[in-house]
């Protein structure tokens, strides 16, 4: 019997995992991850800009920004590592709106 190690894709996982915290309110602008590699690890450095947009969008976007690096995620086959708000800009002129810098490494988990 052959037997396939099914390898789970990280940056999906996190990004339906973040979007599902923002209720909705977000919509995902970029995403970039990075894979690399060791004998004993393997990960990923992931870079996402969330875009919110109207006052419950960044009322939601303050909250998220709260709660963000002490979230405990559960995405098949991995950790998350470490996962940060590294930017934050908001725009008060006319429709108010928050665009978040989300920076997150996660591990494979064997």
């Amino acid at each position: 019997m052959i037997q396939q190690k099914i390898r789970h894709d990280p940056a999906t996982a996190l990004i339906r995992a973040v979007l599902s915290l923002a209720k909705g309110d977000a919509a995902l602008e970029e995403h970039r991850g990075t894979s690399w590699a060791s004998a004993t690890f393997t990960e990923m450095r992931h870079v996402m800009r969330l875009r919110f947009e109207g006052e419950q969008a960044v009322t939601t976007a303050r909250w998220l920004a709260n709660i963000l690096p002490e979230h405990e995620f559960a995405i098949s086959a991995h950790l998350v590592a470490d996962i940060a708000v590294a930017e934050t800009h908001r725009r008060c002129e006319g429709t108010p709106a928050m665009t978040l810098i989300i920076e997150a490494l996660t591990v494979e988990a064997d």
